[in-house]
């Protein structure tokens, strides 16, 4: 959560990211990723340490092991070199060092869940027992949408808050342009079948094929990049649905800055963060309610919400979106998005949270990575 570390650390928080990072077989073979050990580098006022070590394939439990080892330590140095007030760690499965650090140290810390192994049933009983110690210790628990706060709620019997997440509002801005026949649709994420790119195409097809003045973009990479692209050609799309493939994040804010509608068609969410860069630069949003969206797309002046992996639903937003365009304000939307989700404005929920814990104006604080 390296933004919120920077949005902390612009608010006067003495705050460092820590943490070991597991790099799985798949990405040292393909990337030929040979670089292990210990990282430190500073970012943006965030001091970083790391610990990059491989992670042994299909042993999940023995691989949690080695990171809570590797947290522990890393975490015991940092209070050695300096007393840390307090901890925020990002997903249960990095927690046990946090768990640690309070019974050794009586250090009090924060847990925010992101994950979606919940809402996809990744997570056994025999996990969820595991990670009960974690949550019950924990001085305040968050998650990153109203619909993830239930279910958590549902599974371990115990209150979680809504805290979002947080983006650069100072680096995802609008620009003015020029009115135009195109309208382009955007959708930015990882290509795999949790995503379901591949609705998004038969809806845009089936709502707009031979319109050339209606377009969709496609930014991300991922293992069903090839069947998207099948799918596209048999529809006989190609003039109008590009794959972009994997794109850095300055193609992605050029992308943003010259489309006129986000969509989101996920299957699962705990929050969507490129839901609300795009919001940042003035873009309304179709989603699906998969779990995120819903505590972003608050209003209709915002965007439309439509049922999960709904064909219909979809291709009526999009084109009830293309016709009714002028409804949707830029400034509006942007400034929504500043007054909720930028970095002052959950940096100054995240300091309320540490200062009800510690009660203390500054704080000396450690992020571990999730």
């Amino acid at each position: 959560m390296q933004d919120q570390a920077e949005a902390l650390a612009k608010s006067g928080v003495n705050v460092s990211v820590v943490g070991a990072i597991p790099i799985s077989f798949k990405c040292i073979f393909k990337n030929r990723f040979l670089k292990f050990g210990a990282f430190e580098y500073e970012k943006n006022g965030v001091k970083v340490r790391l610990f990059l070590y491989p992670s042994i394939p299909k042993l999940k439990f023995l691989n949690q092991l080695v990171r809570a080892k590797i947290n522990k330590r890393l975490l015991t140095n940092h209070n050695n070199e300096q007393k840390i007030d307090a901890i925020h760690v990002h997903n249960s499965t990095a927690a046990n060092a946090a768990l640690f650090m309070k019974q050794k140290f009586d250090i009090p810390y924060v847990v925010t869940e992101h994950s979606t192994a919940y809402a996809r049933g990744l997570v056994s009983q025999k996990e969820v027992k595991s990670y009960e110690p974690v949550y019950q210790n924990a001085s305040y628990r968050i998650a990153v949408s109203k619909e993830f706060c239930k279910m958590l709620q549902d599974i371990f019997q115990l209150e979680f808050n809504y805290v979002p997440n947080v983006v650069n509002t100072e680096y995802f801005v609008p620009i003015k342009k020029e009115k135009e026949q195109l309208f382009k649709f955007i959708n930015i994420g990882y290509l795999d079948t949790k995503k379901n790119q591949i609705l998004l195409i038969k809806a845009f097809a089936k709502a707009f094929s031979g319109n050339e003045n209606i377009k969709l973009s496609i930014l991300g990479g991922g293992p069903e990049h090839q069947n998207l692209q099948k799918e596209i050609t048999n529809l006989n799309m190609q003039e109008q649905i590009k794959l972009f493939g994997f794109a850095k994040r300055e193609k992605v804010l050029e992308e943003l800055q010259n489309s006129d509608a986000f969509v989101l068609s996920s299957k699962y969410e705990t929050f969507g963060v490129v839901v609300i860069e795009a919001m940042s630069c003035g873009l309304p949003v179709i989603a699906t309610k998969c779990g995120g969206p819903e505590s972003i797309v608050e209003s209709e002046y915002l965007g439309v919400l439509i049922e999960n992996d709904n064909l219909e639903g979809l291709l009526n937003a999009m084109q009830t979106m293309y016709k009714n365009r002028e409804i949707y304000s830029v400034e509006n939307i942007r400034e929504y998005v500043v007054d909720n989700f930028s970095q002052q404005a959950i940096a100054e929920k995240i300091l309320k949270i540490y200062k009800s814990i510690k009660n203390k104006e500054v704080l000396k604080f450690r992020q571990l990575e999730k």
